[in-house]
């Protein structure tokens, strides 16, 4: 199977700080249960084309699809939606093979 990558860029809301550092701390474990890796993270400053200035880019590496699958489509990772919802004002995930 081939590696999988996801590309998240994301909007911090400045008013869920608390609800962010929950997120993040566990989906991380999520996403160590399933040997995915971080290949890089961007914070953005500066618009150059386009109407839309995300906070960050973040790109993580996933051993096949079926590790990405089990991390989304898992309980633990929908427990965490309240969170997500509330730690960004925007979120766009995108899978590249």
């Amino acid at each position: 199977m081939k590696k999988i990558n996801l590309t998240i860029v994301a909007t911090i809301n400045p008013n869920g700080k608390e609800e962010l550092t929950h997120y993040l701390e566990k989906v991380g474990v999520l996403y160590k249960k399933v040997d995915a890796k971080p290949i890089n993270k961007f914070k953005i400053t500066k618009l150059l084309i386009g109407d839309y200035t995300p906070s960050l880019v973040s790109i993580m590496e996933f051993p096949n699809m079926n590790s990405l699958n089990d991390v989304f489509e898992s309980d633990d990772y929908k427990e965490l939606l309240p969170y997500r919802e509330k730690a960004f004002s925007k979120l766009e995930a995108y899978i590249s093979e």
